[in-house]
């Protein structure tokens, strides 16, 4: 907004008539006039318009044609959008800043504003009116994604558009991230309370087509989870060459899926995409029998087999090894989507932040944790190094002092952890769920009052359950209906 301060600028009294609104402006809804015009016909208005003269002898665009700013001598079809040399102008002007001003004045009935008039080309126009409504907020998210990108049509980089705007690079790339969005959606979802942090998250998935699917979701319960089971389909992608090339190095041969459910092969490794980082072994060193393997694309996971010692042939029928296979596909289709719900639950524990507000529900989520401890000893292990990790302490090795040093370092972090120990403390993981039952048989819904106690905690702090996690938690998803009318299963065990 400084740039024009460097050139020409006079203030003078216009006539409104003469006054347009600028075509670019970022703003396209100025919101609710009245109590604004109410003030401006009792005091007048108290600070001046920034506005620009139109050029004369040229037509911006003949669609663009306002009664009282000129003429065209050319007598063309007035919505033709190209451009007119033989516009005359009448000292019209466009403003830059202060178009609610215009509007609300208008309704006040007055004749002429007082105006700052200046010479600005198109794109300091534009970084103006950006920056002018951004440092005021008046600009919802589908407004800022907008302006940013009419900025770079306009032959902006991303850094001078910093520059000229005073956001940092990272902001504009994150804006510019967004305009790709389907606008239509974008527009949409804009009123709803949506934070850029929620775009950010959006913006991790690399495919437009899937993250304007997610997009519209944002602002709804069901965000999370669709962001998270899309991130996590994204992930298998990427995994899934280096886990072939891996596989195809241990010169494994290739099962199907029905062929895992008979005697024919043991299990000896599962590996899910997930918890593999790409360069460890995926199959134990020094095995030397020879392997045979099964990979589900779909949810990211290799098993690896070997020939189990040859029996006595059994022939089993296909309507038993087909029904296998659906039990099968319905465990890893619940085991996916607990997981997902575990990793939902996670992140938000990360974002809580202590305060005299939620206090109350911190130390219920505390009471309630040591309650389980006491009841149900559901800490593990990994719990206990979870919170060794988030402290600092080493505990790889033996460490006399270790209790003594997790103190200290609790005293120092404060309540910055609290909310993550305790977490940690409710012994959640992915394995955390509502289903149960033999793997030979199809999952069934179980009580998981441990696992009910978390989500009331984590709701009255302000996390909000997807429609599957509640399906998952009340029994009534659809893998939990499989089962029903299929016939006597085997023994249900917890």
């Amino acid at each position: 907004m400084s740039d024009y301060r460097k050139g020409f600028y006079m203030i003078q009294s216009i006539e409104i008539i003469k006054l347009h609104p600028h075509p670019h402006n970022p703003r396209k809804d100025l919101g609710e006039l009245t109590e604004l015009s109410d003030s401006i016909r009792e005091r007048g208005v108290l600070q001046n318009l920034t506005v620009v003269p139109q050029a004369p002898g040229y037509c911006t665009s003949c669609s663009l044609f306002i009664r009282g700013a000129g003429k065209c001598k050319e007598g063309h079809d007035e919505h033709e959008r190209a451009p007119c040399s033989k516009w005359e102008s009448a000292g019209g002007y466009t403003v830059v800043i202060g178009h609610r001003r215009l509007a609300a004045a208008k309704l006040a009935g007055l004749t002429e504003l007082p105006c700052t008039v200046v010479e600005m080309d198109e794109r300091t126009q534009v970084a103006t009116m950006l920056l002018e409504n951004i440092q005021r907020t008046d600009l919802t998210v589908y407004e800022q994604a907008q302006g940013f990108q009419l900025m770079m049509d306009m032959g902006e980089t991303v850094d001078t558009l910093a520059e000229k705007t005073g956001f940092s690079m990272s902001t504009v790339r994150r804006r510019l991230k967004m305009a790709e969005l389907d606008q239509a959606v974008l527009k949409d979802v804009a009123a709803r309370q949506v934070s850029l942090t929620d775009f950010d998250r959006l913006a991790q998935i690399d495919d437009l087509e899937t993250r304007n699917k997610c997009l519209k979701d944002i602002g709804t319960r069901d965000f999370n989870q669709s962001v998270e089971t899309q991130l996590r389909k994204q992930n298998i992608k990427k995994m899934l060459p280096i886990v072939k090339a891996a596989i195809k190095k241990l010169h494994a041969n290739k099962i199907e899926r029905s062929e895992t459910y008979g005697g024919k092969y043991d299990q000896i490794v599962r590996r899910y995409f997930r918890d593999w980082n790409g360069m460890d072994p995926l199959v134990p060193a020094g095995e030397t029998r020879k392997l045979f393997y099964y990979l589900d694309e779909d949810y990211g996971e290799v098993q690896f087999f070997v020939e189990r010692p040859k029996a006595k042939p059994v022939k089993r029928p296909q309507e038993e090894i087909e029904r296998e296979k659906r039990i099968a596909e319905a465990w890893a289709a619940l085991k996916e989507k607990t997981a997902v719900s575990y990793n939902l639950r996670a992140e938000f524990v990360k974002g809580v932040a202590v305060s005299s507000r939620n206090m109350a529900d911190m130390l219920k989520g505390a009471t309630t944790a040591c309650a389980l401890h006491v009841i149900s000893y559901v800490s593990t292990y990994d719990d206990r190094n979870t919170v060794f990790d988030m402290l600092g302490i080493d505990h790889e090795k033996y460490d006399p002092d270790t209790t003594h040093k997790a103190l200290k370092a609790l005293k120092e972090f404060g309540g910055k952890v609290i909310p993550a120990i305790i977490y940690a403390a409710l012994g959640d993981s992915e394995n955390n769920g509502y289903g149960s039952g033999y793997l030979k048989s199809f999952p069934e819904h179980k009580r998981n009052e441990n696992l009910d106690a978390l989500y009331d905690w984590l709701v009255s702090l302000g996390y909000q359950m997807s429609e599957e996690e509640r399906k998952l938690r009340d029994g009534t998803h659809e893998l939990f209906k499989a089962q029903k009318g299929s016939g006597n299963d085997e023994e249900q065990t917890e």
